[in-house]
């Protein structure tokens, strides 16, 4: 009931003791009337002052607020009840310690606070679930009543006084608020109050309600027994809001949220209960008043079961109703994703925790040639090229440890006929998903589309004619070379070339003779270079070549190559057509490249307007020829 602790708390500790004591009192010797209703009232005030401070406590819930505030004022109540009853029991010393008229009338202004807060306060069910709810609850509130007014006229004969019938009617109505506040806290999953701080509570309103029922039965109400029967509870009562306050500091909300049950056994065990007892009744004095009660509650408690059940079918009904329209829609949608995946272009993989494929589409079949039954256990790395699998392995770690993470990528898969196909994957985490357990890979063929990307890119970066570099390009390579060059001390040579009397070919054979020489002179120019260096068509007869990390001895031999290539006359269209070129030459180390391209035009041009068909430098170092 109550955590050990919270045993520690002073206030729970003195409020034990206090109950220990008065037992002890009233035991050890005769107890007067008035400080019993003397020790009730200080009780009173301490439930009092606890539940003011919950109900102030800052950032609480407003319905738990709105709860406690309603129990306070019930507190009130109750301690002017029996504040009147300790100074009518002090005037006059043989009043009887029962509870009177007034005292029992502010009690029940003080309870009907109570239950009004808990009547209306929010739950967290709606429409037929709350029906249900509140027909659960209406049973074994019902099954309760029955109990209290059985053991209510327990006496040896029934009640014919007013006051017998009141005291029966007040123990009853107890019980009923003590079983209206464990129905709310176990059947709504949502009480305006912590689950132990609920428990001190109904335990208290249950026995304040049996000690009530008791004054029918025991001809003196200050027998002890009467007596402690009516002074524990008021002690748990006033520890009730002192273990909210104390649960609230880890629960600053108050409320109890426990997850509710979709059924409860508690309206069953009150038929059976119900049913019992009035076997026990119609055994022990046969049809008396006390067991027409209890009969007219078994047929109350009947007839709200049926209601329920008759609800309960109802729902049923609805559901299966809406369970078989649900079931169709399934099949419908499980069809048609059937025929989506059958007819989609598009490659569907799972890949596992293992990094096995556990589910293929039958796309792989058309895409790659390879059957889903035969993907399935497969590690999809092995179809990679070998050259993209470092972008596999990235790929898939950055997927993993990572949910609902999703990647794209491009790379190339191995076909069945022993052809690569470039496939764009869109691969996506979804191993926390139950119905998926792994990485779902959507893959598409994009051969055609990178084929056309990369004959676009050679297009913008190539001579269409000569098929060589084109100036973009050629600028390109020598400041990638520059920026990328081994040691700030490394050189690379930049050969301009440019034909000579190109101009009368053109003029004489026409230009697509001109054209063709081209074509020759960009092949030649090919072979005197290594496969690293770059060569490029600036434009008309113009032609640089890029030979990175080489020094003047280096691109003196590639000039000489060239020259001498060039010594064969080419053979076009039945024409034979001499070919001179003009070469400059400028090595540096690439710190200021537009100066390097710039020195070796000049050269170039310097060798042109001294005589052609031979190379110089730029800096005039080494030997022009």
């Amino acid at each position: 009931m109550v955590a050990p602790s919270m045993l520690r708390d002073p206030v729970l500790r003195a409020l034990m003791a206090g109950a220990v004591l008065a037992t002890a009192w009233v035991f050890a010797g005769p107890w007067p009337d008035a400080a019993s209703w003397l020790v009730q009232a200080a009780l009173d005030g301490v439930f009092i002052w606890f539940s003011w401070k919950v109900a102030t406590r800052p950032g609480i819930d407003a319905s738990v607020r709105r709860f406690w505030r309603g129990t306070t004022l019930g507190g009130c109540f109750f301690l002017l009840g029996d504040l009147y009853q300790t100074i009518a029991a002090a005037r006059d010393p043989e009043l009887n310690a029962a509870a009177g008229t007034a005292q029992t009338v502010l009690v029940a202004m003080g309870l009907g606070c109570v239950v009004w807060v808990m009547l209306t306060h929010p739950i967290r069910v709606v429409g037929r679930e709350r029906t249900r709810l509140w027909l659960d609850a209406a049973t074994v509130l019902c099954g309760v009543a029955v109990f209290a007014w059985y053991f209510s006229l327990s006496g040896e004969s029934t009640p014919d006084t007013p006051a017998q019938i009141a005291v029966a009617l007040v123990g009853s109505g107890l019980m009923l608020v003590a079983a209206f506040g464990m129905c709310k806290l176990l059947l709504s999953g949502a009480a305006p109050f912590t689950f132990r701080a609920g428990v001190v509570g109904v335990t208290s309103a249950a026995l304040v309600g049996l000690e009530t029922s008791l004054h029918a039965v025991v001809a003196e109400a200050s027998d002890p027994g009467v007596l402690i029967a009516r002074l524990l509870p008021c002690f748990l009562l006033a520890a009730a809001p002192r273990v909210q306050q104390l649960q609230m500091r880890v629960e600053p909300s108050g409320v109890t949220a426990r997850k509710r049950r979709p059924y409860s056994r508690l309206p069953y065990i009150a038929v059976g209960a119900t049913q019992a007892l009035l076997i026990v009744a119609l055994l022990d004095e046969g049809l008396n008043l006390r067991a027409w009660g209890v009969v007219a509650g078994v047929v109350a408690i009947t007839a709200l079961v049926v209601v329920r059940q008759s609800v309960a079918f109802s729902d049923n009904a609805e559901l299966l109703t809406n369970l078989d329209a649900s079931m169709l829609r399934l099949r419908r949608q499980e069809r048609r994703f059937r025929s989506l995946v059958q007819h989609a272009s598009d490659v569907t993989l799972v890949v596992g925790g293992r990094g096995r494929v556990t589910y293929a589409s039958p796309a792989l079949l058309r895409v790659l040639g390879i059957g889903p039954d035969e993907a399935i256990g497969i590690d999809p790395r092995d179809l990679v090229h070998p050259e993209d699998r470092p972008i596999a392995d990235r790929l898939r770690q950055r997927l993993e440890g990572s949910p609902r993470t999703t990647v794209t990528v491009q790379l190339r898969a191995g076909s069945a006929d022993g052809t690569w196909r470039w496939l764009q994957l869109v691969a996506t985490n979804l191993v926390d998903d139950p119905s998926v357990e792994g990485i779902i890979v959507n893959a598409r063929d994009v051969s055609e589309e990178r084929q056309l990307e990369e004959r676009l890119r050679y297009d913008a970066t190539h001579d269409t004619l000569t098929k060589l570099a084109n100036r973009a390009f050629f600028d390109e390579r020598v400041r990638l070379f520059a920026s990328e060059a081994p040691h700030a001390g490394t050189t690379m040579a930049i050969l301009a070339v440019d034909l000579d009397d190109f101009k009368p070919v053109n003029d004489a054979l026409g230009h697509h003779v001109g054209d063709a020489l081209l074509v020759v002179v960009a092949e030649r120019l090919r072979r005197c270079v290594l496969p690293t260096d770059t060569v490029a068509r600036l434009g008309g007869d113009e032609f640089a070549i890029l030979l990175p990390a080489t020094s003047y001895a280096g691109a003196t031999a590639i000039a000489d190559q060239i020259l001498a290539a060039f010594q064969e006359p080419a053979y076009v269209d039945g024409h034979e057509v001499p070919i001179r070129a003009s070469i400059g030459i400028a090595v540096g180390t690439g710190a200021d490249v537009d100066t390097l391209l710039r020195d070796a035009d000049a050269a170039m041009y310097a060798v042109k307007h001294n005589g052609k068909g031979r190379y110089l430098y730029a800096d005039q170092r080494g030997q022009g020829r």
